[in-house]
């Protein structure tokens, strides 16, 4: 089977790591494959970022189109790897009223078709920050969320206020793909991202030697673009340093 998956969460850094396994193990970049905010071309791996507000569902995804789309997978010869937040699996028009365990058996199933990576964040503060500031940008040009720098901007100081909603919503994110890992993890591999930061490679031979892959380590590394002063740019960043404290 020569389909993996990058198991993460929101705002974790999955695109450089999932970028770099695509270059070192010579696999096709399938990006977040089943997100509501792709659209899939069934065209070998290639997709597209749909322009809306990813916070409203507007019939994005529905049962049929998840299958679709893990059949047209089923069905590619070529090794790839996309990436996968297991709860996206059930968040569907058909699925949002399932029990959680109803929807933790559909993420194992669909995603037991594929080699698993996993993806974890120790800074949870940082990534909390920066996925409340991707719910308030403008949802056409992702302007403080692009990977593209002539489009990222920094917030103006100030400018961001988290509630008690967004931190319910990102430790109910994060406890779902925590629990997913829980219920699954055989032993394969934990990419963990400040350590991906501080040397690429180190992070890249837990699946060479798990996978027995092939690696071609002679890859340049992309730049990474550092996170703002969330500081200034959050009105109760003390409060946001309380609650993870």
């Amino acid at each position: 089977m020569d389909r993996y998956c990058l198991i993460c969460t929101p705002r974790s850094g999955s695109f450089y790591v999932q970028r770099y396994i695509s270059k070192v193990f010579d696999l096709e970049f399938g990006s977040e494959w089943f997100g509501r905010v792709k659209q899939v071309h069934y065209d070998g791996m290639k997709t597209s970022p749909i322009d809306i507000d990813y916070s409203v569902n507007e019939d994005l995804l529905d049962n049929k189109e998840i299958t679709n789309r893990l059949v047209h997978l089923m069905n590619y010869n070529n090794p790839s790897i996309i990436k996968c937040m297991p709860f996206q699996l059930s968040y569907t028009t058909d699925r949002e009223k399932l029990l959680y365990t109803e929807k933790m058996e559909i993420a194992e199933k669909i995603l037991s078709h594929f080699n698993l990576i996993f993806m974890q964040t120790t800074d949870k503060i940082s990534q909390f920050c920066f996925d409340v500031i991707s719910r308030n940008q403008d949802y056409v040009k992702r302007n403080f969320t692009s990977y593209r720098t002539e489009v990222r901007e920094i917030p103006p100081d100030n400018s961001m206020t988290a509630s008690r909603a967004h931190l319910d919503a990102f430790w109910e994110r994060q406890n779902f793909v925590e629990d997913f890992k829980d219920r699954t993890w055989k032993g394969e591999p934990v990419i963990v991202w400040e350590d991906f930061v501080n040397d690429h490679n180190k992070e890249m031979r837990k699946i060479e030697n798990w996978y027995k892959l092939e690696a071609n380590y002679v890859q340049e590394k992309r730049d990474i673009m550092p996170h703002p002063d969330y500081s200034k740019i959050f009105t109760n960043y003390g409060d946001i340093q309380k609650w993870f404290g």
